[in-house]
């Protein structure tokens, strides 16, 4: 059977997905923008995008559909806009955004949190550092500036260290300034091409943006045995857990005092973000073929 995957991205679980369904003897087909052409008994959109809404409500349906809704989907018009009777089935990552995303249209999602292959992922039995990262687009939804304002409450020896492509240059002139003036450590270090070695001198991961779905970033450095600490943004309670922050203090009490249990971060992800989220994937997208 054929299965075709559409994303005009490349992102972290790409791959992931692609072994899953080859793994079980599918052919897998992947495409830029959705069409028939070659047919496919199952179309996976990863993205309720523009082109998705186009294509599932102006073509006759021939082909199983499957839906991911992300967090940048859900604040957008996309939702009202597709013919969800078309669909089969709808995939989130975010438990809060679930919630919405019912109310606002009354079908129910499947809730699966974005999954990672932990064995690509080198574990290291850490301890408290003084190296913070922070992985991810530099915009102004990952709201940087507080995680300057957690630098400013730690030692001076503390350094922040941050990767991802500029999507806000404003952003990276502010932090620039910022730092200086308080005379913090901060390095911008740019897009990473092996992210598991850049974090292998990093003891904490810091997640301090106002919205999120399930962000790859923490979810790969809680894999190789580094700390979270992420900011309380909407469905990170059910993700986080102990590891969420609402305040300034209690970021830095979390980075200074709070125990530090590597083999603790992976196992939670192995639990909760492991190969079985593609396995659970697997086993919805193809329910009935």
């Amino acid at each position: 059977m054929k299965v075709k995957m559409v994303s005009p991205f490349k992102m972290q679980w790409s791959s992931g997905y692609k072994k899953v369904f080859e793994d079980n003897g599918w052919d897998v087909i992947l495409s830029s923008t959705p069409n028939h052409y070659p047919f496919s008994d199952l179309i996976i959109f990863h993205w309720c995008n523009e082109d998705t809404v186009k294509f599932i409500n102006g073509n006759t349906k021939n082909s199983r559909y499957v839906v991911f809704v992300r967090r940048y989907e859900y604040y957008t018009q996309a939702i009202e806009a597709l013919n969800w009777d078309k669909v089969d089935a709808v995939i989130m990552v975010n438990d809060y955004l679930a919630k919405g995303f019912e109310e606002r249209t009354g079908v129910k999602p499947t809730v699966i949190y974005n999954g990672v292959n932990i064995e690509e992922w080198t574990f290291q039995g850490k301890t408290h550092g003084e190296k913070i990262a922070v992985v991810g687009y530099i915009n102004q939804k990952k709201n940087l500036p507080l995680a300057i304002q957690i630098m400013q409450n730690l030692p001076t020896n503390y350094s922040l260290h941050l990767a991802g492509r500029i999507q806000c240059g404003a952003t990276v002139d502010y932090l620039n300034n910022i730092c200086k003036s308080m005379k913090r450590r901060f390095y911008f270090e740019g897009e990473i091409g092996n992210m598991d070695f850049w974090l292998k001198d990093k003891s904490y991961i810091m997640s301090t943006a106002i919205s999120e779905g399930s962000p790859n970033n923490v979810i790969e450095a809680m894999a190789k045995g580094i700390k979270p600490v992420v900011h309380n943004w909407a469905g990170a309670r059910e993700q986080f857990g102990e590891f969420v922050f609402d305040t300034v203090d209690e970021a830095v009490d979390m980075i200074l005092h709070s125990p530090y249990h590597s083999g603790f971060y992976r196992n939670i992800v192995m639990q909760k973000f492991g190969w079985n989220n593609y396995e659970r994937v697997y086993a919805l997208a193809t329910e009935g073929l």
